[in-house]
């Protein structure tokens, strides 16, 4: 493949000759960005300097630039290798303990009350891309709301299980939907709901797109890339360019999820859980410490 061919943006690319001191200031620009977000994918920092106009919008640009840079930085200890994360790559490690004080003092710390299991509805929160993944458990985590990554269309098993899910649990049930702006996460969200209601006909569940879409696109200037027409049998019926769910800054994906969780919850409920939860949570430390034999 050539560089022309390589381009996001359309248009041929002309290699850009970048002194020592274009560089440095790249590497400054770089800096600057990661301190200001807690986590990053590197396609997430890719857009980010796209946005703020300090390269172009190339696949060249993406590997020559950002990837060799920030792995620069990260080599040399300025950027902390846990501020870029890689949510396609999986290191399973079994948790195991040296005694049962260590694992109760572990139990206290993972400790959350279900807020779901008395709740009148579900939720949960789906989306295309692993590589986001992490970012999100940050905030369905913390909620007890599931995740789940489909890595494209979700394959029959997935379906086929949680149809089995709602047809065990009569309450209704929120997909809250994160994929690309584009011809197949178009279809996508829609596409989970018709092949789940094929197996669970009466079953009560619904659809929230919350990311990306072209309201969201325009509000924040989203950088966008040319959609894929060519042998693509879904973009028929698109109009104009994609754009990438990790162009959108994380921080604003991370609110923008949270906010759609939480209209689905009562606040006061879940305080008042919470509170119970906390201290729940001081006993279990307390027979971490050998407090129950004190």
């Amino acid at each position: 493949m050539n560089i022309a061919s390589a381009t996001l943006s359309g248009m041929p690319y002309k290699r850009v000759r970048r002194t020592s001191t274009d560089i440095d200031g790249l590497k400054s620009a770089m800096l600057s960005i990661v301190d200001q977000h807690d986590q990053l994918t590197i396609r997430h920092l890719f857009y980010l300097m796209v946005s703020a106009a300090l390269i172009e919008k190339t696949e060249v640009e993406y590997n020559n630039v950002v990837i060799r840079l920030a792995l620069q930085l990260r080599r040399s200890g300025d950027i902390p290798f846990g501020k870029i994360v890689d949510g396609t790559r999986l290191y399973r490690v079994p948790r195991t303990f040296g005694s049962v004080e260590e694992a109760l003092r572990d139990t206290a710390r993972l400790y959350r009350r279900d807020y779901w299991r008395a709740a009148d509805e579900l939720v949960e929160v789906w989306c295309e891309k692993e590589a986001i993944s992490g970012f999100l458990y940050d905030v369905t985590a913390p909620l007890g709301v599931p995740l789940m990554v489909t890595r494209g269309f979700s394959s029959e098993s997935i379906v086929q299980s949680v149809a089995n899910d709602i047809e065990c649990d009569p309450r209704p049930l929120t997909i809250l939907f994160v994929s690309d702006l584009d011809p197949s996460g178009d279809i996508m969200p829609e596409d989970v709901i018709r092949r789940i209601r094929h197996y669970a006909p009466y079953g009560n569940i619904g659809l929230e797109r919350i990311a990306v879409t072209r309201e969201q696109a325009q509000l924040f200037n989203l950088p966008t890339r040319p959609t894929k027409r060519d042998g693509n049998r879904h973009a028929a019926n698109f109009d104009g360019e994609s754009v990438e769910v990790d162009a959108m800054p994380p921080d604003i994906l991370k609110e923008l999820v949270r906010l759609s969780i939480e209209e689905h919850m009562d606040l006061d409920q879940l305080q008042v859980l919470r509170t119970a939860e906390a201290s729940e949570r001081e006993q279990l430390r307390l027979f971490g410490k050998g407090g129950a034999n004190g």
